[in-house]
């Protein structure tokens, strides 16, 4: 079996060392390909290429949530090729949903000996997939604001989320759409949030859907209704934690096979495991076991 290891080269430098380190260590007598992607969407491309060959082949996506969504879309539906994750971006969200493992389980060459294989499933939107999330409304701004933030600062890690947050806080809380969840259509509401999951969590650890599963053949749904700065101030540290689902009577929880939102054909932005589209009139389908996913065992063989 082939291995190729595809890397983010602005990704943490430490962590890339830590990579070079531990292939060293555990494939001294291996064969194995490092590449680095170049440019954005060039990690989809180099994934593709090594999933088109039809050969077998164990992929592991080196970076963060963005380089994982890129190679995901990459090797989406071929049964040749196996996806693992080395953790070392700024969030890495997608490896938080694995809560019996740490990131230096991920982080550990050796632990891929004993290894467990999962059958993943992704969202599909616009003819793109997420591994993690789709999400509109409020934590789309933060996002946007973060990415600004990072752009302009030298600052890394968890800080730049909660920058995000207060920027956010200054602009309008919701948007207007009319969603429908399978074959129920909701009457035209106000929303501050709504996300759609396969992973558990995103934006630095929040937890949207506490039950979402990658393997169920499930979207989760989250749904929050329009809310103002003080019930924003009140209810982030529950959402982060996953405990905002007590709060029925704003937030609804349910499960469904495809969504659709419609925003009368205006483009509002989306949020697709941490990359930011414009989007109109969304469709968002769970599409089951797209990806072999590779995850390492608990102790080395």
């Amino acid at each position: 079996m082939k291995t190729v290891f595809i890397l983010n080269p602005i990704s943490d430098s430490k962590g890339q060392y830590r990579l070079m380190e531990e292939i060293k260590k555990n494939f001294k007598d291996k064969e194995y390909i490092i590449e680095k992607s170049k440019e954005p969407k060039n990690a989809m491309h180099i994934a593709r290429k090594y999933a088109l060959e039809q050969e077998e082949c164990h992929i592991f996506a080196c970076g963060g949530d963005g380089t994982i969504h890129e190679v995901a879309n990459g090797i989406a539906g071929y049964k040749n090729v196996k996806l693992s994750v080395y953790p070392i971006g700024t969030g890495n969200d997608f490896v938080k949903y694995f809560e019996d493992h740490t990131k230096e389980d991920f982080l550990d060459l050796s632990r891929y000996k004993n290894a467990k294989e999962i059958q993943c499933d992704l969202l599909q939107v616009d003819g793109e997939y997420a591994i993690n999330t789709v999400s509109f409304g409020f934590d789309v701004f933060v996002a946007q604001h973060v990415n600004e933030f990072r752009d302009k600062l030298p600052i890394r890690g968890i800080l730049p989320y909660y920058m995000g947050v207060v920027k956010s806080l200054t602009k309008p809380l919701y948007q207007t759409y009319r969603i429908q969840i399978d074959d129920i259509v909701l009457p035209t509401e106000e929303y501050s949030l709504v996300v759609f999951t396969n992973g558990r969590f995103y934006g630095g650890g929040y937890k949207p859907c506490p039950e979402a599963r990658i393997d169920d053949g499930k979207q989760d749904v989250c749904l929050v209704k329009r809310v103002n700065i003080l019930t924003i101030a009140k209810l982030i540290k529950k959402y982060e934690k996953g405990l905002h689902t007590e709060y029925k009577d704003l937030i609804t929880i349910t499960r469904a096979n495809k969504t659709h939102i419609d925003t009368q054909n205006e483009g509002i932005p989306a949020c697709l495991d941490g990359e930011i589209r414009p989007i109109k009139n969304p469709t968002i389908e769970l599409k089951e076991s797209m990806i072999r996913l590779v995850v390492p065992g608990k102790e080395e063989a």
